[in-house]
Formats: C-alpha cells, structure tokens, sequence
C-alpha cells in the first residue's frame, strides 16, 4: 500500500492526522476510528506521512511548493483530473 493509500484509507476511515513540527510524532484522531489494520500500516508509512503533512503544512503557510508531489497534485486539481467528469 503506497502512503497516498494510506493517507486516502486514513480520510476514508474519518480519522485526522496530526504531526509535530519539531518532532516526529504523529497521532490520529479520534482514536476510537482507528483499527488495528490501519494503524499497522500508518506506522509502517509513518516517516513518509510526517513528510508529506509537513510539506503541505508549509507549502499552506508560505505558499512556495515544497515538492513535485505538490505540483503534481495542483495540475489535478486545476485541469479537473481528479473528478471522474474532468474539465469539460
């Protein structure tokens, strides 16, 4: 399961995640939506998670792109590639 499955699972599931800026913690919430399934895969995919929600996180406070991830997903969004209709 790539992270971007993980993080669609999380999401999918009702869970929020939340990571430190300064240390690598991350947590889910709320808990109680947390199965046994996805927090094994969370936490195999922790580092790559922490990564990718601070890159957003910055990218949200400073509006410079930290990554092509980023790039990748702005040009989705923009040319309607995430919407099974597209851009019509």
């Amino acid at each position: 399961m790539s992270v971007g499955d993980v993080m669609l699972a999380a999401t999918e599931a009702g869970l929020t995640l939340k990571v430190s800026m300064t240390e690598d913690i991350l947590r889910a919430y709320p808990a109680a939506k947390l199965t046994q399934e996805l927090a094994a895969v969370i936490k195999e995919n922790k580092a790559d998670i922490i990564r990718i929600v601070r890159e957003d996180e910055l990218m949200r406070h400073t509006s410079v792109i930290q990554s092509e991830r980023q790039v990748i997903e702005m040009a989705r969004e923009y040319f309607g590639l995430n919407s099974p209709e597209g851009t019509a």
